[in-house]
């Protein structure tokens, strides 16, 4: 299978630490939460992340750059449809998560 397409959902801790590392490794991310600005805020803080990288000289300006461009904040997950592969990394409640794969199983 060629993966080019990661989705993530959930834009906390252990979100924001997967859409960085998949986007690291060249794939593009949809980084997805409850509504788009909560999504932002995990692109920020992967690009706060990704700053000091580049201060201690870990990356390069350009590749934070394209890291970060690999990244899209969305909100819903009509667009995770569009993913090759989907990665759920919302909150440890089994209600919660159980909704969420119903809701992405109506779209993939």
């Amino acid at each position: 299978m060629n993966i080019s397409t990661i989705g993530v959902i959930g834009a906390g801790q252990m979100g924001i630490g997967i859409a960085q590392v998949s986007a690291q490794a060249g794939y593009t991310v949809l980084l997805g939460d409850l509504d788009l600005e909560t999504a932002e805020g995990g692109k920020a803080k992967i690009a706060k992340a990704v700053g000091r990288l580049v201060e201690r000289e870990k990356m390069t300006a350009p590749d934070a750059d394209a890291l970060l461009s690999r990244i899209e904040p969305i909100d819903g997950n009509k667009k995770f449809a569009s993913c090759d592969l989907v990665i759920e990394a919302a909150t440890e409640r089994e209600d919660i998560k159980r909704a969420i794969f119903a809701e992405i199983g109506k779209v993939m």
